[in-house]
């Protein structure tokens, strides 16, 4: 029995150490599931989406905790798909949704203000940096100037060419306010994620303006 013992707590740390690696396979499979769930969604079903109420409450937005992966991904709701982003660069693809909350951010970019719109004034698009770059925003923080970000509303697809990267006070909402556009004399998308951590109290922005538009179809 006391030979036993050794070999049962070798076997437990092995599993509580494989532990985050299976979530992680558990996860990206069943996100790759929920963001293809955008290619059976028509034109339709996006403006309805688009039109529903939602709260932007960034103050209850917490880091991603291996535990909560899961969970939240499980309580996400279709009906928050309103586009997608595609960043050929950085091979990010990626369904837009709105509104800023937990559960969103596990799976996409997150509109960031109440009254935005596609192709006018200041996009503002949040995403969750990951250790994984090949998880949601984490690989933004590699965006290079002039990459093209291509987001769409499955009507129209807009192309945006990145100018500037900034990091900035987490507190600086001006960022997401749409007279930036008009100083820029054009609209512009700002794609936002934490730099690294959202406790070191920065933001990491990649800033890019309007180049142009065409139909979805082409």
């Amino acid at each position: 029995m006391k030979k036993r013992i050794p070999l049962i707590l070798i076997i437990l740390g092995i599993i509580f150490l494989s532990m985050p690696h299976i979530n992680n396979a558990i996860y990206k499979k069943k996100l790759k599931e929920r963001q293809e769930a955008l290619e059976d969604i028509s034109i339709e079903e996006l403006e309805e989406n688009n039109k529903i109420e939602v709260e932007y409450d960034y103050s209850s937005i917490e880091d991603v905790e291996m535990s909560k992966m899961l969970p939240d991904l499980a309580k996400f709701d279709n009906k928050a798909i309103i586009g997608q982003i595609f960043i050929e660069d950085l091979d990010i693809n990626l369904p837009i949704l709105k509104g800023t909350t937990n559960t969103n951010l596990m799976v996409g970019a997150t509109t960031m203000v109440a009254d935005q719109e596609m192709g006018k004034g200041n996009y503002s698009l949040a995403g969750h940096y990951m250790k994984d770059k090949s998880l949601l925003f984490g690989s933004l923080i590699d965006i290079e100037e002039e990459s093209i970000v291509k987001i769409t509303d499955k009507k129209t697809v807009y192309e945006y060419k990145i100018y500037e990267t900034v990091l900035v006070p987490d507190t600086a909402m001006y960022m997401l306010e749409h007279n930036r556009a008009e100083d820029r004399g054009k609209p512009i998308i700002s794609l936002m994620t934490c730099y690294y951590t959202s406790k070191n109290g920065k933001r990491f922005f990649a800033l890019g303006e309007l180049v142009d538009e065409y139909p979805y179809e082409q």
